[in-house]
């Protein structure tokens, strides 16, 4: 099975620039950005990242909220926020050298099994077996695991099947391998099991219900939010600050926020507010965005104010020249409706 497998990335290798050698740093990037991210998504922000900061020293230097920026978009804001905690850490603590042993990684802020087990592998070469959705799903369906893979007593199982098939004379090779193989030919649908080179020892297969595993228990139901978005504006400045730590989004930028149960009209949001509004643009439509466990409704009101001092001085927002507005990084939500409405807005 394992020489099949090996065989089969031998005949099919993919090319991932960080596959290109065993640079740590490139590495870790790479599999911080390609959590709970598909790679052709991830591939731009890989490039763009690696452009802005070539090395760990260059990403320590920066600040949060540039780094943000080259985040915006990606979601899962706090990946960011832990890779600069941990670059700074890497200057620090280890003099710029990136940890080469699996315990130190792990202790990286951010790092957890996977991704400590991805960077020992594939930068230093350590047995370390690799385990992500793609491996979860080979794994599962070579042995027919057709119990729920968000267990804890099945994920061990797993990990254990995957660790007897590692390679231990080239584990970067076999786990890259095995990672390939269930994103290119045991895919999630559809998966190529006519020509699989691995029908043969495929439990699943034999019993016809590879499209059956792997098994996820049930998923809780999505909170639903509803966020009222008072855009103040006052001569050429708008006005932002920056989100809880504790709650979604943390670190990016947001308007004036009313937060309801329910949907609600926009007269009932006003009369929760005391700002002094002189002029309104109008209701600019809802707009939508789907997190992994949360889905937020947001609606957006621009305003004109008679002065900016409460909205300052009291609930603490930053003025902002219009014209700079590009320069800060917004939730994707609030993205989507400055790129509607720049011309509304001026900026």
């Amino acid at each position: 099975m394992r020489n099949a497998l090996l065989q089969w990335s031998r005949e099919n290798p993919r090319s991932l620039p960080w596959k290109k050698d065993k640079n740590p740093y490139q590495i870790w990037v790479s599999e911080i950005i390609l959590q709970q991210t598909r790679v052709e998504q991830g591939l731009p922000y890989y490039h763009r990242f690696m452009e802005r900061y070539p090395t760990v020293e260059t990403l320590a230097a920066t600040s949060e909220d540039e780094l943000m920026k080259i985040w915006e978009g990606l979601g899962y804001y706090r990946r960011a926020q832990h890779m600069l905690h941990s670059a700074r850490i890497i200057v620090e603590q280890y003099n710029g050298e990136f940890p080469s042993n699996y315990e130190d990684i792990l202790r990286l802020k951010g790092v957890g099994d996977y991704t400590a087990a991805a960077v020992a592998s594939f930068a230093f070469d350590l047995p370390q077996v690799v385990v992500d959705g793609n491996v979860i799903r080979v794994v599962s369906r070579l042995f027919a695991i057709q119990d729920p893979v968000d267990t804890r007593a099945t994920s061990q199982r797993i990990y254990d099947l995957a660790n007897q098939l590692l390679d231990r004379n080239d584990p970067s090779f076999f786990n890259q391998a095995i990672m390939d193989f269930g994103a290119l030919q045991c895919r999630p649908a559809n998966p190529d099991c006519i020509s699989c080179p691995l029908n043969f020892s495929c439990t699943s297969f034999q019993k016809g219900i590879v499209n059956l595993v792997p098994l996820k228990g049930k998923k809780k139901a999505k909170k639903i939010r509803y966020f009222y978005y008072i855009v103040p504006t006052l001569g050429n400045k708008l006005y932002v600050r920056k989100r809880d730590k504790a709650d979604i989004w943390s670190g990016l930028f947001e308007f004036y926020l009313i937060e309801t149960n329910n949907e609600t009209s926009w007269s009932t949001v006003l009369k929760k507010i005391d700002l002094p509004i002189i002029s309104s643009e109008g209701w600019t439509g809802r707009y939508k965005q789907t997190l992994s466990h949360q889905i937020i409704h947001a609606e957006f009101l621009p305003v004109e104010l008679k002065d900016d001092r409460l909205i300052v001085e009291r609930d603490d927002y930053t003025p902002i020249k219009r014209k700079k507005i590009r320069n800060f990084a917004f939730p994707k939500v609030i993205d989507c409706f400055l790129r509607d409405k720049a011309v509304i807005l001026n900026l």
